[in-house]
């Protein structure tokens, strides 16, 4: 049996819960160090939705039970806001995990705003951008992406965090 290992759950957050997110974070932006990135961030200390995300932490353990037979403990962290400007997306194609992040295990996307477009995978479906969507998968190269860019040419926001291996317990 062929899993493709990505979970994508609409409505986790409300439409006003999402643009409260984006106007608390919006303002706090800063330019990406790099042209290709496309978008600007702001790297989150603590962020006060984790509780809606568990959840769906949870569900992914559930069907993908896999993820519980790794040799070392993990937990979810490190929450990036992202605005992409109009014309704008991350445009390589690429995976999570690399030398620089050789502890990431599973991506996390909170799309924030609805385009016609969203995160395109090299071997997988397209996941398109839904206010309040949220989409897990593998950081690995089985699971390559890149952002596309919004038709509409509107202004786009996601916030994102990965699943890292950790020393400490699961899900601390």
């Amino acid at each position: 049996m062929s899993k493709n290992f990505m979970l994508v759950k609409d409505k986790i957050f409300s439409k006003e819960e999402c643009k409260h997110i984006i106007n608390k974070y919006s303002k706090k932006c800063i330019k990406g160090e790099k042209p290709h990135l496309g978008y600007n961030f702001y790297d989150i200390e603590t962020f006060g939705n984790i509780n809606k995300i568990r959840p769906v932490v949870e569900e992914y353990k559930n069907k993908f039970k896999e993820i519980e037979l790794t040799a070392s403990k993990w937990k979810l962290d490190h929450f990036r806001f992202k605005h992409f400007k109009p014309g704008k997306n991350f445009d390589i194609w690429h995976s999570e995990h690399s030398m620089t992040h050789c502890t990431r295990v599973l991506n996390v996307q909170l799309y924030l705003s609805d385009h016609n477009c969203g995160t395109q995978f090299l071997n997988h479906k397209t996941i398109k951008s839904v206010t309040g969507r949220m989409a897990i998968f593998p950081c690995y190269f089985t699971h390559t992406h890149k952002g596309q860019v919004c038709p509409e040419n509107k202004d786009r926001y996601l916030i994102t965090s990965y699943i890292n291996f950790y020393e400490k317990g699961l899900l601390e």
